[in-house]
């Protein structure tokens, strides 16, 4: 994967936080903010794939088989 070079401006307190959780993780502030981003990238997908839900109603008989004659009579022709 190609990694590539940004700025970021940070809250001083948010850097210090940072700064302080890599070093007790043992690891770098490129990779926490990697990783950090990835799962808000994925949560964001996740809440934006929303499952379209049918509601069904059941009606007694079925009426799959219905025709046009059942909802409308022959036209009056004078």
């Amino acid at each position: 994967m190609q990694m590539v070079r940004t700025t970021l401006r940070l809250k001083e307190d948010v850097k210090k936080a940072l700064e302080r959780k890599a070093f007790e993780d043992d690891t770098t502030l490129q990779n926490l903010f990697n990783h950090a981003l990835e799962q808000y990238l994925e949560k964001d997908a996740r809440n934006k794939a929303k499952k379209i839900v049918f509601k069904t109603h059941n009606f007694g008989v079925p009426l799959d088989n219905l025709t046009r004659k059942d909802y409308y009579s022959e036209p009056k022709i004078t």
